[in-house]
């Protein structure tokens, strides 16, 4: 029997123009069938992208050379970056791609094949790598095993419930080092969200869980009987908020330093223009005047001027009061890039200040060839065959670096423009800028 062509990525790519091209017609069945048709080929899609990224990352496994006299990084670390940038992900993404797509061709290979079936989704085949990362090759295939003929119409919460009982069936053992491993990881996290909060969690054993929620409810309950118009929800919040801190964050202006970033025509006028808190994300104009005006009344609030290009709002320098030259170049690279990781799709904050050409092949130590980068983009730098340079753009656009991979795949990063600009905002003159920047703000 001759055996068939493998299909190439000019197929893919047409076959991806052809669906991009569909016209929906048809009577209402056949649209739904259609629907139906098109979830299949998306979970089939995402099966033949496992069995390309396992493909893609043996054979890149067997590329590696090491570098006479020069500690690489792990070699995990350019394989998943390379395949989060082919599909559109953060590095560390694809790294956790790799993974468990070879978890899935290796351990899970019925769940894989009920994925190209169309009777899971990506997302779900995934979870299931996931929820049994903590046993062995030989308990993952007979979790496999048991799960297979129940998986097909599963939801979410079924789905993780059933692939928690297997696991406690198969791997008692383990599960119970499990979650004594779980209550010693015992933290606290914080998220931003996009309505100018943010979240903390705290992973903690039940019964401290439970002691908190009691806590907090009983302040609730107390607040309420003494006739606090604030809901039990925010009575709650400033009560954690209170006790970890020590100070009350209804009446009291909290003495820490918080980088808000905002054009002198929302701060002064009436722009319209938001202002950026680095590291966390966008406030609208009118908070950001009032947290200043709230600050200044306090004497908590001291003001340090930013120049920008006016075109497209690039950092090009900073009024410093310190005397330490990296100190102040380490901030404006902060600044300057958002406070985020400038790898394209990675979302990590600053922790490394990074040259984009090594000081070891002639790069300065300027603002132009830094970068604010995260620990894992900082050390997946130094992967044999990456390189980075520094663009150069005309004159007043935005910082870029340029990177290639290994594999010759390409990226660019920009620095994020600052807020402000002509755009919804009043042109000041410059003996207007000089006297506003000398003051704070009154109440």
């Amino acid at each position: 029997m001759e055996q068939e062509a493998a299909w190439q990525a000019s197929d893919l790519h047409a076959l991806a123009d052809l669906l991009a091209d569909l016209t929906a017609s048809g009577t209402a069945v056949d649209l739904l069938d259609g629907l139906e048709a098109l979830e299949r080929i998306k979970s089939a899609a995402a099966a033949a992208q496992v069995v390309l990224t396992t493909t893609f990352a043996d054979a890149a496994d067997t590329e590696d050379v090491p570098v006479p006299g020069r500690r690489t990084p792990p070699r995990a670390l350019s394989v998943g970056a390379e395949v989060a940038r082919t599909t559109l992900a953060s590095p560390h993404q694809g790294e956790q791609r790799v993974l468990l797509s070879r978890r899935l061709r290796d351990d899970l290979p019925q769940t894989l094949a009920a994925l190209a079936r169309g009777e899971l989704t990506e997302d779900r085949a995934f979870a299931i790598a996931r929820e049994v990362a903590h046993l062995d090759p030989a308990q993952r295939r007979r979790v496999d095993d048991d799960l297979a003929p129940r998986l097909a119409g599963l939801g979410d919460v079924r789905l993780r419930q059933a692939v928690r009982r297997s696991c406690l069936t198969v791997a008692a053992e383990a599960e119970g080092r499990r979650h004594r491993r779980a209550r010693a990881d015992r933290r606290v996290t914080t998220r931003r969200l996009d309505d100018g909060t943010g979240q903390v969690v705290a992973t903690l054993p039940l019964e401290d869980v439970a002691a908190v929620r009691a806590a907090l409810d009983a302040a609730a309950a107390s607040a309420r009987a003494a006739g606090d118009d604030r809901t039990g929800g925010q009575v709650r919040a400033d009560t954690l908020v209170a006790r970890v801190t020590g100070r009350d964050p209804v009446t009291d202006v909290a003495p820490v330093r918080v980088n808000l970033v905002i054009g002198v025509e929302s701060l002064f006028g009436d722009g319209t223009e938001p202002g950026f808190v680095q590291g966390e994300g966008f406030l609208p104009a009118a908070i950001c005047t009032d947290l200043v005006r709230r600050a200044s009344a306090a004497a908590k609030a001291a003001l340090r001027r930013l120049f920008a290009s006016p075109a497209d709002r690039a950092l090009v320098a900073m009024e410093s009061t310190s005397r330490h030259f990296d100190g102040a170049l380490a901030e404006l690279l902060d600044l300057r890039d958002g406070g985020t990781c400038r790898t394209a799709g990675c979302n990590a904050p600053i922790r490394h200040h990074d040259h984009v050409v090594p000081v070891a092949r002639g790069g300065s130590t300027t603002a132009a060839n830094g970068q604010g980068l995260c620990e894992r983009c900082n050390y997946l730098k130094e992967s044999p065959g990456w390189a980075s340079w520094v663009s150069e753009p005309p004159e007043g656009d935005r910082h870029q670096v340029d990177c290639v991979s290994e594999h010759l795949r390409l990226a660019r990063s920009t620095a994020p423009p600052l807020p402000g600009g002509p755009s919804g905002g009043i042109d000041y003159s410059p003996a207007e800028r000089q006297l506003a920047s000398r003051f704070t703000l009154a109440s």
